[in-house]
């Protein structure tokens, strides 16, 4: 299920959480799970040589030992303490009618800044953060499985506009390479993220196999061969959420694209509380009224082929 169906509020969370789809669009492909407690354990979906073997009459197969393999979710919490001054209630100001408004705005931002962390987060630098997509990903490089990330070259791979032969040969690799990444994830991805710019470079360059849409809130999505691409955007401070300072050997201006395929407790999957995105009664403490937006998650893996990064591509 999706957050908002794994979440349970009042009208005020109905309308945090509309805001984060429009300002996070990865959560319309991001499939979550809830259970109590602090985490869970769930199984692993692939850990089985998957092959034929071959006999002869009167012989056996050859075994294979197995064991269960699970994979690990332990919540973090995210979300944020607004107060207001009683005073302004003193002054004649509408305490309640001020909340929803800055909520609403907070929620804007914080969209962003769940697309950010749902790629960037790294619990190994900060403890109270999850593993976003990026480490993730680099996690099942380190495991063993170095095809989850798709090279575009020694020193990366620049897409140049133009129409002569260099720059046409530059253009199909680079359509090729995206296929290669949504290859690359078994059953197919359910979406593709890289940022805007990018986005319109491939539209540019590849219109019969992609096209640039609106979706149901008014925001900039992309297609690939029936495949959504969503355009991950900037941070609050304006930062790119995928930037184009990625260093790939002696280059530094590189980008990437990143792809996933998302079930509940199959493939990427995210955990949540059976209370999901809440927004916590207005309060008063002191000369503060208040009120706390609150996320409690977890993102993991359950198979091996379910992410995929292409690295090193360059835009002049």
């Amino acid at each position: 299920m999706l957050l908002f169906q794994a979440s349970q509020g009042d009208e005020l969370t109905q309308m945090v959480l509309t805001e984060l789809r429009k300002h996070c669009p990865a959560l319309e492909y991001l499939q979550f799970f809830s259970d109590s407690g602090s985490g869970a354990t769930e199984r692993y979906g692939d850990d089985i040589d998957g092959t034929f073997g071959n006999r002869s009459i009167g012989e056996g197969f050859g075994a294979q030992t197995v064991a269960p393999v699970y994979g690990t979710f332990a919540l973090k919490i995210i979300g944020k303490t607004i107060k207001l001054d009683v005073a302004y209630e003193e002054r004649g100001g509408d305490v309640p009618s001020e909340f929803r408004v800055k909520l609403k705005n907070w929620a804007e931002n914080a969209g962003r800044d769940l697309m950010s962390k749902l790629l960037n987060d790294n619990a190994t630098t900060d403890a109270e953060q999850f593993n976003g997509i990026r480490k993730l990903i680099a996690d099942l490089v380190t495991a063993g499985d170095t095809t989850r990330v798709i090279s575009s070259g020694a020193a990366g791979m620049q897409v140049v506009l133009g129409n002569d032969n260099t720059a046409k040969t530059a253009q199909q690799k680079f359509v090729e390479k995206i296929e290669e990444l949504c290859d690359a994830v078994d059953g197919g991805p359910n979406v593709i993220m890289m940022d805007q710019r990018l986005l319109t470079r491939l539209s540019t360059i590849a219109k019969e196999q992609c096209s640039i849409s609106l979706n149901e809130w008014g925001a900039t999505i992309g297609n690939f061969r029936g495949i959504p691409i969503v355009p991950t955007g900037r941070k609050y401070d304006g930062s790119r959420i995928i930037p184009y300072s990625e260093t790939v050997t002696t280059s530094t201006d590189c980008t990437s694209v990143f792809a996933f395929r998302s079930s509940e407790k199959a493939n990427l999957t995210a955990m949540t509380t059976p209370v999901g995105m809440k927004v916590y009664p207005m309060e008063k403490s002191d000369n503060f009224y208040s009120v706390m937006p609150q996320l409690q998650m977890d993102l993991g893996v359950l198979s091996k082929r379910c992410v995929a990064r292409l690295e090193g591509i360059r835009l002049t």
